[in-house]
Formats: structure tokens, sequence, C-alpha cells
């Protein structure tokens, strides 16, 4: 410890707006319940909309509260219009992110289907095995830190933002461990079992068993993709992507094709080994030196207890993933039965939906985030007027999406393949698919409403009856019995997103807001229960002032920045003591 700092000035109270903010304001105060040794709920709120005011950080994102009323800070005010600024302004870099992140994958099955059709086949059952034994489940579970990190970002409340991306990693990594056990050991015995062809099996469990080193990488960029969008830092992934996915490219041409390098097939799962490690490294040195740093909550004990309400909203969002992903994969079976040339052009459709799908996906995380905010801070009518302005995009990329789709369709078909009878299936079902946007955009973004509420479970539920009591039925009426064949079994899935997008917008417009902030409040006072007498809390400014104004208190608390340049710890001593920031 190199100096202490302590500055003996009298308090300056933010009690409107425009107060000083050269105080710290502490989950534990003044406002100290003798009942229960904790703050009350309208007092947490209080507190936390005047730290929020302080914040040059949440004023920039039109998240604080502007007006006061009688003494107390009223709740963050904003408009439809507003919303549409920043939330586009938060979905276009995610758009890319995502959009650079599904290249990775596409990059693999172009290099790799040139090389001959049992590696493309290969390929392709690799791909599909990997997203539904590990990559939507890991999806799924990481979702949870859409609805935790953003309410407790929303509350203030910093070092459970880290607390909570900790827990999701460590669950995770245990996760980790059968995943690596079944793709090295159990990939081939079940491929095997289900697909004829022996060769493309025994390539595919070779590019599984490469492949399965790169998943922790994967996991640490998912954590930490999370852990930043809560605190506002959408463009750090975006970054890196940009840098990584060309590169990918790069390292498919030198590790598949390169005559002197070149390993040919197995060079393009080593590919995306190397891309999913260095992804996360970048991703992290961003997170510790540049930005986001100031929600790490350290190594401690409680990082391997309360798990609980991680797992409970974990479970229904791998629920979500998994009903449709695996939807999808069934079609795309059955789709086989009607010969090379609609499997050829399922692949194509697919394809092409899955990635316009990335549009709408980032449109869902800018809504979950910005929801969750508002929730966290219980500005119950700026969260009603976010959700609605995220309608208001939904339906506007939307049409977008299905006029683009619809009116180039031939074009997009033909990027894939040049044979003309393949390409004129696709082209025809891509009608349908054009329609499918629409709908698949009002239910993904929906979805992502849901989450930031913390109410995954009505997406998961709706989600596994949409699949498997509608859209499969349909599906195979439609493409068997009617002999629609390819085009039959996508009105299927049309049926099912219809019914999802359609019940999704009926929970949310019915939501109970009132229930919803309370819950996030609850959590809150839980989280304040836990840490009182000496433990620590992070706080966004303590790392942009060198003293801090010192104040009476009731409790005895502290306050860190985990900035690894210059940590900086603000400590309360005792009941009636004053506070001062130490520089380590």
């Amino acid at each position: 410890m190199n100096s202490v700092n302590i500055d003996r000035k009298q308090p300056a109270r933010p009690n409107q707006v425009g107060a000083p903010s050269t105080v710290n304001t502490s989950l534990v105060d003044d406002d100290f319940e003798s009942n229960y040794g904790a703050i009350s709920e309208s007092s947490l709120i209080q507190r936390r909309r005047a730290s929020s005011m302080m914040s040059a950080k949440l004023n920039r994102l039109h998240l604080a509260p502007t007006r006061t009323k009688d003494g107390e800070i009223l709740p963050a005010d904003t408009s439809i219009l507003i919303e549409l600024q920043m939330m586009l302004k938060s979905s276009l870099p995610l758009m890319v992110t995502f959009l650079l992140q599904y290249s990775l994958t596409v990059a693999s099955v172009f290099s790799v289907g040139n090389l001959g059709s049992n590696e493309l086949a290969a390929v392709s059952l690799s791909n599909l095995l990997a997203n539904i034994s590990s990559y939507g489940i890991i999806q799924g579970i990481a979702s949870s830190l859409s609805t935790l990190c953003p309410q407790a970002y929303g509350r203030r409340d910093y070092h459970q933002v880290g607390l909570y991306s900790m827990r999701c990693f460590i669950i995770l990594m245990l996760l980790f461990i059968p995943i690596f056990l079944f793709w090295f050991y159990g990939a081939y015995p079940l491929l095997s079992a289900l697909i004829t062809e022996e060769k493309a099996c025994k390539l595919a469990a070779d590019y599984l068993a490469v492949l399965v080193w790169g998943v922790p990488g994967f996991i640490i960029f998912e954590v930490l993709k999370q852990f930043l969008q809560a605190q506002g830092i959408f463009h750090a992934s975006t970054y890196v992507l940009v840098f990584c996915a060309p590169l990918n490219l790069l390292l498919n041409f030198w590790l598949v094709w390169d005559e002197s390098i070149g390993l040919g097939f197995i060079g393009a799962p080593i590919s995306v080994v190397i891309t999913n490690w260095l992804m996360a490294i970048l991703l992290l040195f961003y997170a510790c030196f540049i930005n986001g740093y100031q929600c790490w909550c350290g190594w401690s004990k409680e990082i391997l207890s309360n798990w609980e309400r991680m797992l409970s909203l974990a479970g229904p969002g791998v629920l979500m993933i998994e009903a449709e992903w695996l939807a999808f994969e069934i079609i795309s079976f059955a789709s086989s039965r009607f010969g090379t040339n609609s499997l050829a052009a399922q692949s194509i459709v697919s394809t092409t939906c899955i990635t316009i799908y990335q549009i709408p996906f980032a449109i869902s995380v800018a809504a979950s985030t910005r929801i969750a905010w508002f929730i966290g801070s219980a500005s119950k009518d700026a969260a009603i007027k976010s959700t609605h302005a995220s309608f208001i995009i939904a339906f506007f990329f939307g049409i977008i999406n299905a006029f683009i789709l619809g009116t180039w369709r031939k074009e997009l078909a033909a990027m894939f393949s040049q044979d003309d009878e393949v390409i004129a299936l696709a082209a025809h079902v891509l009608i349908i698919g054009a329609f499918y946007q629409v709908i698949d955009v009002i239910a993904c973004v929906t979805g992502g409403i849901l989450r930031g509420q913390g109410r995954q479970y009505i997406g998961g539920w709706l989600n596994l009856i949409s699949y498997y009591v509608l859209a499969l039925p349909v599906a195979f009426l439609c493409g068997f019995y009617f002999k629609l064949e390819l085009f039959g079994l996508w009105i299927g899935m049309v049926v099912a997103l219809g019914f999802v997008s359609l019940s999704e917008s009926f929970f949310i417009l019915t939501s109970d807001w009132d229930n919803i902030i309370k819950s996030s409040l609850e959590e809150s006072m839980e989280s304040i229960n836990t840490f009182q007498n000496g433990q620590v809390f992070d706080e966004e400014s303590g790392s942009e002032t060198e003293s801090l104004t010192l104040r009476p208190v009731k409790s005895i608390s502290s306050l860190i920045d985990h900035n690894l340049m210059s940590p900086t710890l603000t400590v309360v001593t005792a009941p009636g003591a004053e506070i001062g920031s130490i520089r380590l």
C-alpha cells in the first residue's frame, strides 16, 4: 500500500438534480432499519436513484433520474423516441458482433466443403451435434446473465454483476467435463448408430475431438460478453470479432488448403480452437485493462454458493434455445427423405435464415439489457416505454428482412450452389422464408424482453409447446401427407413461430410490472443483508476520484475499485466513523 488520502469534508447530499458528485453512496447507510438490520425498499430506491444521478455513464445512456418532487427523486424518465435511438445505437454493434461470430461456423463449412462430399457431410454433422450438446446449452445458461447482470447494474449493485458472472463461469466449466467426455469418446458411437455413412461419422468424430479444446475459450468469451453488455459496453466484443473473424478465414486457408502447412480436413477445427481462445484472451484483456473491470467482484467463497436463482433462470434459457435448435435439426433430417436436392436446398434456406436471425437476436439482447436496467432502478414507466420501442424496432426490421429475402431470394440461393434445380427449389422455399422473417423477429425480440423481466420460463414452455405440439406435427402433415415436401416442412416452422410471437406478446403486454420490480428489489435486499458487516462493494466511480467526501455511517462496509492499473479501496470503519479512499 503506497498512500492513504482521506479528505475530511462535510457530506454533500445528492437530494436534487446537479448535486455534487463527490460522494460514493454506499448500499448501507443512515436509513438503516433497526428491526431487521437492513434498509427499507423505499430508502434503497432513493439511494440508488441518487447514486445514478451522479453517474456520467448512466446519464449518457438516459438511465438516470432527472426530476425530484417533495424531496424525493422520481424514477428515470424517457420517451419512446429516446428508447428507439438508444436501442438502435446498442443494436448496431451487436448485429456486427453476431454476424461475425456466426461467420466462424460458415467459414469452416465453406473451406471443408470443397474437399469432398464426405467432408462436407462430416462438418455438417459435427456442427449439428456441437450445437445441440454444447453451444446451445452454454448459450442458454449464459442467457441467465442477461436478466441478472443488467438488473443488478440498474440497481447499482456492481459487486453482484461480477459475482453472477463468476458463478455462471464456474457452472459452465463444470458442464465442460461431460461435454469433453462425450465429444472425445462418445461422438462416434452415437453418430454411427444414427447415420449409415461410416466415413462421414469417423471424420465428424475426429472433428469434434479437436473442436472440444476450444469450448473453454467459447465459455470465457460468452460470459465476458454478457458481463460487458450488462454495463452498456456493447462494442468490445465487436472490436474483438472484427479482428478475429478475418483471421479465422486466413487460418482456414492456411491450415486446410496451404500446400506447405495445410493439414486438410482437421485444419478446420484447429482454426476454430485458435480463434475461440484468441477471442477469449482479447476480450479478457479489454475487461481488465480498458473498461468493465469496475464490476469485478474479486475472488471469494461467495462464488461457490447461492446458485439457485441463476439455475432457475438457466433452465428455461436452455429450454428456449434447445427446443428451437433441435426442431430445426429434425426438419433437416426430414428433408433428406425428399432427396439430395431437397437436403441441399434445406441447407441453403436454413443457413440464410440463421444468418439473418443474427439481426433480431442483436435487437433482443439490447432490449433485454435496457429493460432490465430500468427494472433494477425501479423505473416502471421507462421500462414500459422501452418495451414499446422494442416492438416498433422488431416490426420495422421484420419488414426489412422479409423484403430483402423475398426480393433477392434467387440471387441468395445462387451464392450457395451452381445446381439449377437446387437454386430453384431453395428460391421457392425462401418465399415462405420471407414471411417467416417477420414473425421470427417478433418472437426473438419478445423472448429478449422476457429475459430482461426475468421470466424466461414463459418463453421456455411456449417454445416447447409450439415446436413439439404444433410445428413438427403440422410440418410432417404438410410435407408428407399433403406432399408439399420441403415447402410443407417450413409451413410447420411458420405456425410455431406465429404461436410463439403472439403468445409472448400477450404475456408481455399484460405484465405485472410492479411485481417484476418488487422481485428485483427483494433480490437486492438479500444481497445487502449478505454483504453487511465489513464486506466489499463495487462502485462505478471509485477510480474517478482520488479522495472521497466523508460522512457519518451506521455500518461497517467498504467500496473497492478493482482497476488493475490503479486499485483503490474506500473504507467505512465503524458506526459514527467517517470514510475515505485508500490508494493500494
